[in-house]
């Protein structure tokens, strides 16, 4: 265990007032050699009090001010950082609502270095706190389906990973480890993403290289998860799943998934409306017919697709048809948007 690993969070206003200790505090107690890791605090959106609070709060770590912002952007500030220190075998990004296992790097190191095909190393993520005094999942992966939708895979449920290491879809950006040449391989996160699809969008273009993603069980994060549905979330989630398919998908497959994603667009447009997000869509679709954001997304695009060295066939396997997440109690989504979906997904993609 002679890697030098950069655990890197992000803080942003007074979040860190809330969770820094506990995770902080956790990390210092891990039975990985203390001096080959380190942690990185990055301090987005900075401000002299909240530096002040992060070295109160955890006074050994390394804390990186910056006045930008999202999770792309602090995690590429942070990794430069490291790389400047020379403390960069890998990255491990993780969240500050977290606490950890004492095994949570060795593990996922072992896991890391057990294939040299593996790219991305996901923890198990269980919800803190227990229910009964059982830890239930958060996280054993994402999940994507073919439209875009990325969620959680096993939130809420019993936890049945087992021991051993498997692969996964993508990977969550609460907990992922990857290598420092596989990250800039990668061009590292896109930080014009912001907020949502972050992680899918990072994780993909590793898969796309070829890499396995994969779950190392006895790798545990315990995340003080709160779902959230404000209006700005809704806006980015809708944008980037859309940014997602343009980007990592080859056209012959867009034009096969078109006919679902219309129907799903047309079905979308009174729910949003009864729900009050209907002038929020129309700024997505406003996105898409900006100049600007064409050129980005093309540009993208072109980088994305010579990074492939598997094809669309490959990188489908493991997307689902259905939204399966308990945090989502929909039932026209439940009885009606998903069996269709599902029946189109099986139905269609053999054709890719």
């Amino acid at each position: 265990m002679d890697k030098k690993i950069a655990i890197i969070m992000i803080n942003y206003k007074y979040y860190a007032k809330r969770f820094l200790k506990k995770s902080y505090e956790s990390l210092t107690e891990l039975n990985y050699p203390k001096e080959n890791y380190r942690v990185y605090v990055v301090d987005n959106v900075t401000t002299p009090e909240t530096i002040n609070l992060c070295k109160k709060l955890a006074p050994e770590a390394v804390i990186v001010p910056s006045k930008g912002n999202g999770w792309g952007h602090a995690n590429n500030v942070g990794a430069r950082k490291a790389i400047e220190d020379e403390f960069d075998d890998y990255f491990f990004f993780v969240n500050m609502d977290t606490e950890f296992h004492f095994d949570f790097l060795t593990e996922a190191v072992k896991a890391y270095e057990s294939d040299e095909k593996i790219g991305i190393v996901q923890s198990k993520i269980l919800l803190h706190p227990p229910v009964n005094e059982e830890y239930m999942l958060n996280s054993k992966g994402n999940s994507i389906t073919f439209l875009g939708f990325g969620y959680c895979a096993g939130d809420g449920k019993k936890d049945d990973t087992g021991d051993k290491i498997i692969d996964i879809i993508s990977a969550a950006g609460a907990g992922l480890l990857i290598s420092k040449k596989l990250f800039l391989k990668a061009g590292m996160c896109d930080e014009s993403y912001f907020m949502y699809h972050d992680d899918i969008e990072l994780s993909f273009k590793i898969k796309l290289m070829g890499y396995r993603l994969v779950l190392a069980p006895k790798s545990i994060i315990y995340h003080k998860h709160e779902f959230g549905r404000a209006i700005m979330q809704i806006y980015y989630m809708e944008r980037n799943r859309l940014r997602f398919l343009l980007e990592f998908f080859e056209i012959k497959t867009l034009l096969i998934i078109f006919p679902a994603w219309l129907f799903m667009e047309i079905g979308m447009l009174p729910y949003s409306i009864l729900n009050k997000w209907f002038l929020t869509k129309l700024k997505v679709y406003y996105y898409f017919l900006n100049p600007k954001n064409i050129f980005l997304i093309y540009k993208k695009r072109k980088f994305v697709q010579n990074l492939k060295k598997i094809n669309d066939r490959k990188i489908i396997k493991g997307m689902v048809g259905v939204i399966d997440f308990q945090q989502i109690e929909n039932p026209v989504l439940k009885y009606i948007a998903n069996p269709i979906f599902n029946l189109y997904w099986k139905a269609v993609k053999r054709f890719i």
